[in-house]
């Protein structure tokens, strides 16, 4: 049964189906991610691979620890006492570093877990941007199965934390453990 339309309803244009300009993307992504393949494939020589291993798990930790600082704060809305205690405990010099970037920019928005990935670049893997390996990290980095427990649980709890957050945030060891057992 045909269903006619009104007599006022805007003409649809009609596009063309090129199959070329869709693919283009599609093909600049796939050669982006070959060149980055290759170049943390080539990076990987410059590192043994049992320290590449280690500083993988060690960068995992800390982007862990920044999704659950992102998290907490951005439920909260501020960076409440004891985070900043915590902060000052494990991550001596990083609120001033935050600090004198507010003040260095004053028109950006404040939002503390990206300068603290920052931060953890450019203090705990400064190493790896020496040697020239640091493409390499982030690339396995990424890759690894824990990271992406801990980005499936991160957007779990974002969901809920904004229907209703916990009348107490977990420690960070506590929300940790729970992301590595998300399945």
């Amino acid at each position: 049964m045909a269903v006619a339309e009104p007599e006022s309803a805007a003409p649809v244009p009609a596009f063309e189906h090129h199959d070329e300009p869709y693919c283009q993307p599609r093909k600049a992504e796939a050669d982006l991610g070959r060149q980055s393949k290759q170049l943390a494939e080539d990076e990987c020589g410059l590192v043994a691979p049992d320290r590449l291993a280690q500083t993988i798990t060690e960068f995992v930790e800390w982007r862990a620890f920044s999704y659950w600082l992102r998290l907490t704060v951005e439920t909260q809305g501020f960076v409440s006492d004891p985070m900043i205690a915590i902060l000052r405990e494990r991550c001596p010099g990083f609120l001033d570093y935050a600090s004198a970037f507010t003040k260095e920019h004053p028109r950006e928005p404040e939002f503390l877990w990206l300068r603290f990935l920052e931060w953890t670049d450019e203090r705990l893997f400064h190493v790896s941007i020496a040697e020239g390996w640091r493409h390499a990290l982030g690339y396995y980095a990424t890759r690894d199965p824990r990271m992406d427990q801990i980005r499936a649980h991160w957007k779990q709890c974002r969901r809920a934390w904004k229907l209703q957050p916990p009348a107490s945030f977990p420690s960070f060891e506590a929300w940790r453990e729970s992301a590595l057992q998300h399945r």
